[in-house]
């Protein structure tokens, strides 16, 4: 069989919060289901150093799907998730916090490399319609916690 081209996506935005707290937040997975409507469940099954496992059940319409984790956690610079599932692939998630001026840049990356034509498929509809609104999410979520004033960072 043919091996797939991975898919990609990427994006990057300013926030007006230090890089410690868009870190802290982003690295606080067990509360992404309050706030990111495909995560149905999130769950931290280890710990170890700089890296934690991770259950979740992420949900795309009626498809829901079981995604084992290993997060690795540089803080207050990055996060790298890696997750293998076997209908859509091995999963990188990287997220970057730059310290810019009082603000930070957050840099976004996702890469899927599905397991076939069909999970291909699958992973770029879920692509197009979630990973443009995850930044967004979590802005709206910084600002939900910690107000509008960064001063306060």
């Amino acid at each position: 069989m043919q091996a797939m081209e991975p898919l990609r996506y990427a994006q990057s935005a300013h926030v007006p919060f230090a890089p410690e707290r868009m870190f802290d937040l982003v690295a606080d997975v067990e509360r992404y289901p309050e706030f990111l409507g495909e995560y149905r469940s999130v769950r931290i099954v280890g710990r170890s150093g700089d890296t934690c496992r991770v259950e979740q059940v992420v949900g795309f319409g009626p498809l829901d799907l079981a995604l084992d984790a290993v997060a690795t956690l540089q803080r207050p610079d990055s996060i790298v998730v890696h997750s293998n599932h076997a209908l859509l692939g091995e999963l990188v998630i990287a997220w970057a916090f730059v310290p810019a001026g009082s603000a930070t840049r957050i840099d976004f990356r996702l890469t899927l490399a599905p397991s076939s034509a069909f999970a291909a498929g699958i992973a770029g509809h879920v692509l197009g319609r979630y990973a443009p609104r995850t930044l967004q999410a979590f802005a709206e979520r910084a600002t939900q916690l910690y107000g509008r004033d960064a001063s306060a960072d």
